[in-house]
């Protein structure tokens, strides 16, 4: 199952054991944070025109809260609230997207703009400098016509994968298939690749927090992700298999602890389990 092999991909970078809070301490930062977590149920609501309290967000959100807490492991160097932020603000949106209160008063157009306005929140937590109004320009050019091109391509992208990521949930028969061919691209990545992009689009990990997990230098990291954009996007345009990229050598011994367990990629996983479920 796939919540089986990611419990074994979180473990990979590891070079020791890293200790999660004790019971009371979880408890404590949970009480601590209450409020904080409340405000991103409440503005998540607001978006989808929604009550916070009556369409559910309020426990969905407390509930990703205390799971955070119970996870959080302090050595790591990450702060809490960059380390939880993300998984409420999603669960806040799943309770949002399932609630009784936007199936009766949303129609298509306004799911439409709804799921728009996600996929740029999420854009923005991949691509911080959107934060400052620049683009992502690519590492070693000197800005002009070609590097503004390749921002924006990398924003297509990204956007392009968030909503696969949503649509699986949410879409019709015919967006399904869409949404599908953009999960086979990225099965023909090394395993280790669709680990990276499954840790930044699907559960909401930032460049760097990726980066502090596997214990390397960020642009490493920034620069593989820049290369896998590079070839969804021309696999997408293109419309055939390309040659996938290869692994920087910064990455490598990342790369074979994940070979060892000698298991295949995540969306591979996913498009197996999709297609024997539907035998």
């Amino acid at each position: 199952m796939i919540s089986h092999n990611l419990s074994i991909f979180r473990g990979l970078s590891l070079e020791g054991e890293f200790k999660t809070l004790s019971i009371e301490e979880a408890n404590s930062l949970v009480l601590e944070h209450k409020g904080w977590c409340e405000s991103i149920a409440k503005s998540v609501a607001r978006a989808w025109n929604l009550d916070w309290q009556m369409d559910g967000l309020d426990g969905a959100a407390l509930e990703a809260l205390i799971f955070c807490a119970r996870r959080y492991q302090p050595d790591r160097g990450v702060p809490f609230r960059g380390y939880a932020r993300k998984r409420i603000h999603e669960a806040s949106s799943d309770a949002a997207r399932k609630s009784k209160g936007w199936s009766r008063n949303a129609g298509s157009a306004a799911r439409t703009e709804r799921l728009a306005r996600e996929v740029s929140a999420d854009l923005f937590n991949v691509f911080p400098e959107l934060r400052l109004g620049q683009l992502p320009y690519n590492e070693g050019e000197d800005g002009g016509d070609f590097s503004a091109r390749f921002a924006i391509q990398q924003l297509l992208v990204g956007a392009s994968i968030i909503a696969a990521k949503q649509g699986l949930a949410n879409a019709t028969p015919d967006e399904i298939m869409d949404y599908k061919s953009m999960v086979e691209i990225m099965t023909r990545l090394d395993p280790f690749h669709q680990l990276l992009i499954f840790k930044i689009y699907w559960e909401g990990e930032s460049l760097r927090s990726v980066a502090n997990q596997w214990e390397t230098d960020e642009l490493n990291v920034i620069r593989e992700h820049k290369v896998l954009l590079e070839f969804i996007q021309k696999s997408i345009v293109r419309g055939k298999e390309i040659k996938t990229p290869r692994i920087r050598p910064g990455l490598k011994d990342i790369s074979f602890k994940l070979k060892r367990t000698e298991t295949v990629g995540i969306f591979s996983r996913l498009i197996k389990e999709r297609e024997d479920a539907h035998a």
